[in-house]
Parts: structure tokens; sequence; C-alpha cells
């Protein structure tokens, strides 16, 4: 069941990432919620599941974005490959540890992509601003879904 919840959540965060409007002061910046969930995936679930989740959202991500297919998925699979694995020596109630794990997250997807299409200093200003949002938003969701699992009963 709880892996059905994070699909779920995961098909949800892909839709609102893909509907709600973008920030045109800020050059068309739009707010990442996958890279969150990645992050929040590979710092609670096991291993497992939190690589297969990452996988799932990393195409997600390239389906709905002019980017390569499995780009993203190949940036959000070792992210969450390292998080998973430096999960024991890092404490995922701090703050700036969610919110180091949503930018890197954020920041390696749009890394890889930029090898692949080009890269440019306007791109490169526009990387650090989502990196940055993707932080903010990844402290939010910890704290948002810590709540629903412990509303719901779940460890």
């Amino acid at each position: 069941m709880n892996l059905l919840i994070a699909i779920a959540g995961f098909l949800i965060a892909a839709g609102l990432q893909a509907r709600l409007p973008t920030f045109w002061l800020l050059g068309g910046l739009r707010i990442e919620f996958l890279p969150a969930l990645v992050a929040y995936a590979a710092l609670t679930m096991h291993r497992g599941r939190a690589i297969a989740l990452a996988l799932a959202a990393g195409m997600m991500q390239d389906a709905l974005s002019a980017a390569p297919f499995g780009m993203s998925a190949l940036a959000y699979g070792i992210s969450a490959i390292l998080m998973t694995s430096l999960r024991d020596i890092m404490d995922r109630d701090l703050p700036w540890v969610q919110m180091g794990a949503g930018a890197l997250t954020s920041a390696a997807a749009a890394v890889i992509v930029f090898f692949a299409v080009g890269i440019s200093f306007g791109v490169v200003f526009k990387m650090i601003l989502v990196a940055s949002i993707s932080g903010i938003v990844t402290a939010l969701l910890f704290f948002v879904l810590d709540y629903a699992r412990l509303a719901w009963g779940y460890r």
C-alpha cells in the first residue's frame, strides 16, 4: 500500500509540475516537484524502491519535457543511488540536508541534459535558480509528507 501511495504521489506531482504556470519574471521557470520526491524517496524508503521510483520519476520528467528521453531518469537514478548509500551518515530531518538533496538532484538532472543539448551562461543561471527553488520545495515536501505518514500511521 505504501508503494501504491508513492506512485500516486509521483503521478500527481508530475501533473502539477506540467500544469502549474511558469514564473515569467524569471524567464519562464517552473516549480519542479519530481526532484523533491526523488530526494524524499531516497532518504526514506528502501534502496530498491527508491531507485525504482527515481527511474520512474525520471521517465515522467522526460515524457513531459523536451529533453532526450532517459536523461533525467539517469540523473535521478544516480542521485537516488548516492543518497541511499549516504543515508546512514545524513540526518534526513535537518532542513539544510533536505534542501541540499533536492537542489542537487535537480541540478544533476539539468547538468546531464545540458551535456546532451548544449549549455550557455543564461541556462546556467536558470539552472541555479531552479535548483534553489527545488531545494525550498523539497524542505516543504518533507514536512508535508512526514506529517501525512505520521497521520496515517506509517513509520
